[in-house]
């Protein structure tokens, strides 16, 4: 079987198909798997590196008023679509899979013209204007949150399976996730994330509480891995030297610009403190962990502040805006958090309870069996 997928741009787009490729290859070994992306964007150095075949086409945001920039999307849009026709008679794909992002917008719409069965995942509690715009040609949208027909102007059939994990997430057992850093098994372990562009005013304030911390004298020593984003890194590190915090004084501390092997953060952290993109939450509640969320407050439709709600009001995390975010709310949350060990406990199941650790097999076993019944009936012509 032959399977097209497009997304990308940011993490929260692609990491979802990664996990989905990764699946098709155990289940489907002599299949041909082929990503769709633009050169600017994540993807195009993340899936070679992975060992996909990978192909560059032209793609635009879809404009939302008349404008040069508006006019310049769409002829990069048109470009794309045109690449993508020419793509898809050249790899005779039996199924397209986009996950979001403009740059599935082109593959999509060419899928479309030419037959071949279009499916799409939508990672957030607001829909993204690509996969809105998709949902009226394809033939299944899979949302990471319960979502309502009302919220696509669509045909596509509706299926809630949540968000596909790479299966590295889920097997990496606690204490390989402790040896890797070097930690002891029994300190409280807390995850800070801002995603890999990192998050400015999470790393202020977390650089406050620590300072409070080693101040009050009265927490248990804590293991800490802090990824600041890569931008953010010499900063925070400068701020740490100036302020005088070592390790010594509140416990252990692992800063990273960013990690690759997040599967090992995952597994060691007791708590995590972080952003609210729908590929952290999908991670994170996979894994059962409870959390403090602080959603980026500048995110399409406020997605991220929606998503982090739904864990919020099913027990599962805490949630600071970030209008209100200061150390002396953080640090109030984090005491509550640390003393409390059944009040985590209790987070955690209902973290669990959210959670959809079988996502990516539903999605790729679904793809085969619509790659099975349109292997000999597509219109592109298979060879």
């Amino acid at each position: 079987m032959r399977v097209m997928l497009t997304g990308g741009g940011t993490g929260g787009h692609l990491y979802p198909a990664l996990a989905v490729a990764g699946l098709l290859r155990k289940l489907d070994p002599d299949g041909e798997i082929l990503f769709v992306g633009t050169g600017e964007g994540l993807e195009s150095r993340v899936v070679p590196q992975e060992g996909y075949s990978f192909c560059q086409i032209a793609a635009g945001k879809w404009p939302r008023k008349i404008s040069i920039d508006g006019i310049k999307s769409l002829f990069s849009l048109g470009k794309g679509f045109i690449q993508g026709i020419r793509l898809i008679k050249q790899f005779h794909p039996d199924a397209v899979l986009a996950t979001g992002g403009y740059v599935s917008v082109p593959l999509g719409i060419a899928a479309a013209v030419l037959g071949v069965p279009l499916l799409l995942h939508e990672q957030n509690s607001v829909p993204g204007m690509a996969n809105k715009l998709l949902s009226r040609w394809a033939e299944v949208l899979f949302t990471t949150f319960p979502l309502d027909k009302g919220s696509f102007s669509s045909r596509a059939k509706i299926i809630h399976v949540g968000l596909p994990v790479r299966s590295e997430i889920l097997n990496v057992k606690r204490e390989d996730g402790i040896n890797f850093f070097g930690f002891e098994a029994d300190r409280l372990t807390i995850l800070v994330t801002g995603g890999s562009r990192g998050a400015r005013r999470l790393n202020q304030v977390l650089l406050e509480v620590y300072e409070e911390i080693c101040k009050d004298g009265s927490f248990p020593a804590l293991q800490i891995i802090h990824l600041t984003g890569r931008t953010e890194y010499q900063q925070v590190c400068h701020e740490m030297a100036k302020k005088g915090l070592t390790t010594v004084k509140f416990g252990k501390i692992v800063i990273k610009p960013y990690l690759e092997e997040m599967e090992y953060a995952l597994a060691a952290a007791d708590l995590v403190i972080s952003r609210a993109g729908a590929a952290t939450l999908a991670e994170i509640t996979a894994r059962g962990i409870p959390a403090v969320l602080i959603p980026y407050p500048y995110a399409t439709g406020n997605h991220q502040y929606h998503n982090a709600r739904f864990l919020k009001d099913r027990g599962a995390a805490v949630l600071i805006p970030e209008s209100e975010l200061n150390a002396k709310r953080m640090f109030r949350e984090l005491r509550k958090l640390i003393e409390n060990i059944q009040l985590r406990e209790k987070m955690a199941e209902q973290s669990r309870k959210i959670g959809r650790p079988q996502a990516g097999e539903y999605i790729a076993e679904f793809l085969l069996n619509v790659g099975k019944k349109s292997h000999c009936t597509s219109p592109v012509g298979k060879t």
